[in-house]
């Protein structure tokens, strides 16, 4: 079965391409909230990652009015092919009758009860069923709940109590003990250690050979611009367990969109636990720890509790969007969509001479002008606003294929990427910098 059976008119979505923008973007309406939010609001929204400064202050729009499909409409009325997809939570694309039908016919139930109700054992079942080797888990709201819960399982199975925490995974303190409010304290009880490129991974092996009688957990979210071999996470997994430390998966980003059951299955490896969130339940707010239950049982001994785990409407669509998830080519056709937008617009960059790659992996495309953060990150910004103008909008550096994107709307991308790549080199962006792009 095909995801594309979910829509009404699949020949409306097959058409679905934003109406044309001529010249530069009408942001008035996005301009005049923008003010308003900026006096009532700290930091404009509640996500750092979609501040506007995120992306191409400007030429970009900064606020969504509603979405359908892969297609989104911002409050001035301009359309686009949607690569944000929520940051990366709608796994489906907006308005999925997984998400919407099951919240209308499942509201009449209620929201929130005074004692457990059956859909958390229902839900759990679910999940565990879907991920290799977990037999229990737990429901949260967000992704740094998931790891901040993982933190604590953690030390308090191992005894001890320091953590290696590699890529972003969250901002609760000892995640973000380098930031302002963070007592400084507890920069000594967390490793944050880099993998972006083959040459970080023998200091973390190293680390934990040398550190490991303190260390507790190694929480790995794994990098996105490059996919790391399965015979260093294997070593790393051996590495953790030769020393008692526990070897955890922040699969917040890339559960449900590498395998079915996540980089566990997709790379034929198994982690003592895992952390998601994002696509658990397709845009809805819910997170989860699932993992064997020789683990998981002992968060029955610890205080970590959330009075909206139980929440019903989440929990129902996370067994609809599972279901989704089991039940179509949901996996592959993510895959085989990112793989086409992957090689086409690394041919169109190489004909045009710049420096832009489409690296990582498929379902999770990482838009890569240069190693250099500085450099990246300039280019990135002319790029994506190039792209708005274009109708299609994308994160500045990892970007995500939805169940809900076309082949028409990957091509649509390709060529509004080959047309934004032109206008660049013809404006001088990309002189003298083929010696610092690295792809």
């Amino acid at each position: 079965m095909t995801l594309q059976h979910v829509y009404a008119d699949v020949d409306k979505l097959e058409r679905g391409l934003p109406r044309a923008t001529a010249g530069n973007l009408r942001l008035d309406r996005s301009n005049a909230l923008l003010a308003e939010a900026r006096q009532l609001i700290p930091g404009v929204t509640q996500s750092l990652m979609k501040r506007p400064e995120m992306f191409a202050l400007g030429s970009f729009p900064v606020y969504i009015e509603s979405g359908e499909g892969a297609l989104v409409r911002d409050v001035d009325g301009n359309e686009y092919i949607d690569y944000i997809c929520g940051l990366g939570a709608n796994t489906l694309g907006h308005n999925h009758p997984a998400v919407v039908d099951t919240i209308h016919e499942r509201l009449g139930k209620g929201v929130l009860h005074s004692l457990p109700t059956e859909i958390e054992v229902t839900a759990t079942r679910a999940l565990v069923d879907l991920i290799p080797g977990a037999e229990m888990a737990r429901f949260f709201k967000t992704g740094a709940d998931a790891t901040s819960a993982a933190i604590r399982l953690a030390r308090h199975v191992t005894g001890k109590e320091k953590v290696v925490t590699i890529g972003y995974n969250g901002w609760h303190d000892h995640f973000m003990f380098d930031t302002p409010g963070v007592p400084a304290v507890l920069r000594d009880y967390t490793y944050r250690m880099p993998l972006m490129a083959e040459a970080d991974e023998q200091p973390l092996l190293a680390l934990i050979a040398e550190k490991g009688s303190e260390i507790a957990a190694v929480l790995l979210s794994l990098p996105y611009k490059r996919r790391v071999s399965v015979e260093f996470l294997r070593a790393l997994r051996e590495a953790c367990h030769a020393h008692g430390v526990l070897f955890v998966l922040d699969e917040v980003v890339t559960g449900f969109r590498l395998a079915l059951g996540g980089a566990q299955e997709y790379y034929g490896i198994s982690a003592d636990f895992v952390c998601l969130s994002k696509g658990i339940a397709a845009g809805m707010p819910l997170s989860a720890i699932a993992g064997p239950r020789a683990v998981m049982s002992r968060l029955a001994d610890l205080q970590v509790s959330t009075t909206f785990g139980g929440e019903m409407l989440s929990l129902e669509v996370c067994k609809a969007v599972l279901r989704e998830y089991r039940d179509t080519d949901y996996i592959p056709r993510i895959a085989a969509l990112g793989k086409r937008l992957r090689e086409g617009v690394n041919e169109k960059a190489a004909k045009v001479g710049a420096p832009l790659r489409v690296v990582g992996y498929d379902a999770i495309p990482f838009f890569l002008f240069a190693d250099d953060l500085a450099v990246h990150t300039k280019f990135m910004a002319q790029f994506v606003g190039a792209m708005a103008r274009r109708g299609v909008i994308l994160r500045r550096d990892v970007s995500f294929i939805s169940g809900a994107h076309t082949e028409v709307q990957i091509d649509f991308t390709i060529e509004a990427a080959h047309d934004a790549l032109l206008e660049m080199a013809r404006l001088g962006a990309f002189e003298g910098s083929q010696a610092s792009a690295k792809a």
